[in-house]
């Protein structure tokens, strides 16, 4: 059984050198489900187990440790391969009438965490949209304006339907000749394309990927809070048994586990013309990825695990997204209305700053860190990409956070680590704040003035005013970090 499991841990490895770039890429995921259903009450054990689900649906995509039907149950679930409105208007009317019919079957079950396995579908693909498409094209921002928050809930308009060239996603994989639906492919199709090329916004690398982060976050709240009227008309109270879903202690431990394979296989993939699937590229790492996953596809499945591999979720959502069977008519979504402000951190520069010898330097490469971040905006902590072997790097990290516009002062906490092993909680934090005692920048952003007051004091809201900071000299292990911030209102 033992040398069962290393094999499908082996093909696991190679199903991910193979795909496993659908969507918005993990981070991003991660982030938009955390922000939204934090918003909407959701306990730490529910947001926990909707965003293993939600990685799930790109994971098992592609793993051939799962039939081949429910790999193309899933497949289906990513918003790819629409090339005109009208497919557009039909995947939508069918998703969200199998997300209503899952959400009350759940409900009259008295099922939570198939709830949650649904929700974290949905929001991945609903998130995906605006990740694959040309809504950002279609719905430009104003140049220095407000972020846009007009949704695809929408997409039963008259005007919309007419003109059949308006909306479209990227044909994935590149080299697609058919399906999965039945109409051809169009000639012209635009790909999915990666990191340098394509349609795509999967990430902080990729052009106006902010734009659409801010549509799938609005979409996002629309969803949850139409998902929540479904389920209490279903079953009244059902939601809140959902929100506060907890887990017991060897639940919990499972739980932490499979969100520490979240993160850590999108961030070491490495393979394949694959390096990295964790808010950008440039993060792989072969070793850490086989050290790590051979362990994760090897153990005992967690209950979260097996809920998708195993259940019927997946083929209910994805049931005639592509087909061409007349959709149920579009039902209303209820419009974005929260009033919100984007606080951003861009960075912009990571440089190593200390004591390297001799010996460091001859080592080049090899011996070079693997920087990345752990930022807490307001209440959400983000953990940036690893910048793996780099002793320098322009433009690392990019991360937004949602805040109240009423809310005035808003604490930040920035801190750098050196990746050192395949356990965080062993990698090594990095000085960047050059105050004894302290390693982290600890500030204050005043949303009335745009300064920033703590550690450092000014206004940082432009690459060309941003800050930097070193670490103390006393420290071997320190490094240097320009970044600035911003804010943007959301209408």
């Amino acid at each position: 059984m033992q040398n069962l499991h290393r094999l499908f841990a082996a093909l696991t490895l190679l199903s991910l050198f193979s795909g496993f770039a659908q969507g918005f890429d993990t981070g991003s995921h991660f982030d938009l489900t955390q922000a939204v259903l934090a918003e909407r009450g959701f306990g730490a054990d529910a947001i926990k187990v909707t965003q293993v689900e939600n990685w799930l649906t790109d994971y098992y995509s592609n793993s051939p440790t799962i039939a081949k039907s429910k790999r193309q149950e899933l497949e289906k679930l990513h918003c790819d391969n629409l090339f005109s409105t009208t497919q557009v208007n039909n995947y939508f009317g069918w998703l969200i009438n199998n997300l209503r019919e899952s959400t009350q079957k759940t409900a009259r079950d008295d099922d939570p965490l198939a709830m949650l396995t649904t929700l974290g579908i949905g929001l991945h693909t609903i998130q995906d949209f605006y990740a694959h498409s040309d809504w950002v094209e279609t719905h430009p921002r104003p140049v220095g304006g407000t972020f846009r928050t007009d949704t695809f809930k929408g997409f039963d308009s008259t005007k919309d339907v007419l003109n059949d060239a308006l909306y479209f996603t990227g044909k994935y994989p590149t080299d697609r000749t058919s399906g999965p639906g039945t109409d051809p492919i169009p000639a012209n199709a635009q790909i999915h394309g990666d990191y340098d090329n394509g349609l795509n916004h999967d990430s902080p690398v990729r052009p106006r990927w902010d734009e659409a982060y801010v549509f799938a976050y609005a979409a996002s709240h629309e969803l949850v809070e139409a998902i929540a009227g479904w389920a209490d008309e279903a079953r009244p109270g059902f939601w809140k048994k959902v929100q506060n879903y907890a887990v017991d202690a060897d639940g919990r431990k499972k739980l932490d586990y499979d969100i520490s394979a979240t993160r850590n296989m999108s961030m070491w993939i490495d393979g394949n013309g694959q390096n990295g699937h964790w808010k950008g590229n440039k993060s792989g790492s072969d070793r850490f990825l086989a050290a790590f996953s051979g362990k994760w596809v090897a153990a005992d499945s967690s209950v979260f695990v097996k809920q998708m591999k195993d259940g019927n979720i997946s083929k209910a959502l994805s049931a005639n997204l592509y087909s061409n069977a007349t959709p149920p008519p579009m039902l209303k979504l209820p419009g974005f209305s929260l009033r919100r402000r984007a606080v951003a951190i861009r960075t912009t520069l990571i440089k190593e700053s200390g004591n390297l010898g001799k010996l460091r330097s001859a080592l080049g490469r090899l011996g070079a860190p693997d920087y990345y971040s752990r930022t807490t905006i307001g209440t959400q902590e983000f953990w940036s990409r690893t910048m793996q072997g780099s002793r320098e790097f322009t433009d690392p990290w990019y991360e937004i956070c949602f805040i109240d516009q009423d809310a005035v002062s808003v604490p930040i906490r920035i801190s750098v680590w050196d990746e050192d092993n395949i356990d965080s909680d062993r990698d090594a934090a990095v000085d960047i704040s050059g105050k004894s005692g302290s390693f982290t920048l600890d500030l204050i952003f005043n949303t009335s003035s745009g300064r920033i007051l703590g550690d450092l004091a000014g206004s940082f809201n432009t690459p060309q005013t941003a800050f930097t900071s070193s670490g103390a000299k006393t420290n071997k292990r320190r490094a240097e970090i320009t970044a600035y911030v911003t804010q943007t209102l959301l209408r």
